[in-house]
C-alpha cells in the first residue's frame, strides 16, 4: 500500500476565531496513521488567516474521510478543503 500527501486550507467558524488554538489542536491529531508534517498560518484577507496543513497518510480506504472528520471535530474549525493530494 502506498501513502498519500495531502494539503488542506482550515479556515475557522468566524472572524474571532483563535485560529492559533484551532492549529495547536490539528497537531495533536498526529499518530500512527496520520502523521502531520506541517501547520502553517497564512494570511487572507483584512487580518484573517487560515491554516495550511500537510499529512501523509496510507493511501487505505476511509483514511481521508477519517482524518478529515477529525479536523472538522476540533472546535471553531469551519470549512476544510483540499488544496492538493498526490501519491508518493
Amino acid at each position: 500500500m502506498g501513502q498519500v500527501a495531502i494539503t488542506y486550507k482550515v479556515m475557522g467558524k468566524d472572524g474571532d476565531t483563535d485560529i492559533e488554538a484551532v492549529a495547536n489542536d490539528i497537531r495533536s491529531i498526529s499518530d500512527d496513521i496520520f502523521d502531520v508534517q506541517a501547520v502553517n498560518l497564512k494570511p487572507l484577507a483584512f487580518g484573517l488567516r487560515f491554516i495550511q496543513l500537510h499529512v501523509v497518510m496510507d493511501d487505505g480506504e476511509g483514511l481521508v474521510d477519517q482524518f478529515e472528520t477529525r479536523v472538522r471535530e476540533i472546535g471553531d474549525v469551519g470549512e476544510v478543503e483540499v488544496l492538493e493530494m498526490g501519491l508518493l
